[in-house]
């Protein structure tokens, strides 16, 4: 039995966006905002400080590579799954639908013949895999249980054994519908980096990021990150790379430049910098994203707004958070278009940064349409 509880009535979070301006107002008047990091800086706390990989008294370090074949996929590939019986309309997901479209994708990713050869290209039978989840929003505008469940099962055709299901805190995790789970038994364990888990006792830093890390994404050697696909009301939309967000212990840190005129987060470089930090700096892996697009949000996010949201019945699949972003941007704006809203560079919130993790300072992926080799497959168009 997976560890994941029935599904909650509806959980409004329509004041979230205010909430998260509050807390971004505080911040700004902190003396300590307006630090800057330099090189040299960096280069000395880094010489001092390290990352701890323990995680209740596990002294297991995380390892990167070993003899084992892991797909090296270059081809900057994003596969659109999307299928009319995936979620109907009491939100009710049809797991078995689901399984198929995320097997078939992954397939098509790896471009191998069955499932489980398409997963064992990706993840290390002794990898320590954290499954991302985002659990922000409440129930209805977070990465859905059964997704993480058949991502579950394509870890076990893998032959991985340690999988951790995983997000900011425990409490987020409960409202979203996920059971916690910290036994070390044949079951993923699922909980949050709070109450009691925490964040590495040194910083870790890249570019314009010094941040403390959760112990959870310490202690994995490699990731399936699992976002929404939602609009976002300061970065223009979170999707893939914004969701890192949620492995550090100031997000709120990173929402304005305050030295260049309050610069949005839209168009800094402050989710790049994140994301190089994991898998530029500290070397972690993310071998596959499952973009959630069951049920998604085209404005006035990150919280849930009922009147905003849609049945987009998909999944995006890719290992290019870049492409993957660009792309899911792409769905987004035509909905916007098609609801009658404002661009999102017309409302000043175009997702900059997008292409700022392309750039060679980066290098996360691309945001090149001609080089993104984009795949669609199921019974509905994008």
């Amino acid at each position: 039995m997976y560890p994941f509880g029935a599904f909650f009535s509806f959980i409004y979070f329509e004041n979230l966006f205010n909430h998260e301006w509050t807390r971004c107002n505080i911040i700004i008047e902190s003396d300590d905002y307006n630090m800057k990091y330099d090189k040299s800086k960096r280069e000395f706390i880094k010489k001092s400080a390290g990352i701890t990989f323990a995680l209740y008294g596990m002294s297991k370090l995380s390892h990167y590579i070993d003899d084992e074949a892991i797909a090296e996929t270059n081809d900057h590939g994003v596969i659109i799954a999307r299928d009319l019986r995936a979620i109907d309309d009491n939100f009710k997901v049809n797991y078995q639908i689901i399984r198929k479209m995320l097997n078939d994708s992954v397939m098509k990713l790896t471009k191998l013949t069955s499932p489980e050869k398409a997963w064992k290209s990706l993840f290390k039978s002794d990898d320590v895999v954290g499954i991302k989840v985002n659990t922000l929003s409440g129930k209805m505008m977070s990465s859905h249980t059964e997704i993480v469940m058949a991502i579950v099962e394509g870890l076990r055709l893998a032959s991985v054994k340690d999988i951790i299901i995983w997000d900011k805190s425990d409490q987020e995790l409960i409202e979203s519908g996920f059971t916690l789970n910290r036994k070390s038994n044949n079951e993923p364990r699922c909980f949050g980096t709070t109450p009691d888990i925490g964040y590495a006792d040194d910083i870790s830093m890249f570019g314009t990021v010094a941040s403390k890390l959760s112990r959870i994404a310490s202690h994995c050697t490699a990731f399936v990150n699992v976002p929404v696909l939602k609009h976002h009301s300061m970065a223009g939309v979170t999707i893939s790379m914004k969701n890192w967000f949620g492995a550090i212990h100031n997000p709120h840190k990173y929402h304005f430049d305050v030295n260049s005129k309050n610069k949005m987060v839209s168009s800094c470089d402050y989710i790049p910098d994140v994301n190089s930090l994991l898998f530029t700096e500290l070397k972690k892996r993310q071998p596959l994203i499952v973009c959630d697009g069951l049920l998604s949000q085209y404005d006035k996010g990150p919280g849930y707004i009922p009147t905003k949201a849609w049945k987009y019945s998909g999944l995006i699949v890719s290992n290019d958070p870049v492409a993957l972003d660009y792309i899911g941007t792409k769905i987004i704006e035509d909905k916007r278009k098609l609801e009658g809203e404002k661009s999102l560079p017309d409302i000043g919130r175009n997702p900059d940064y997008i292409a700022i993790a392309s750039d060679n300072n980066h290098n996360l992926g691309t945001n090149d349409p001609a080089k993104i080799k984009l795949e669609i497959i199921g019974n509905l168009t994008p």
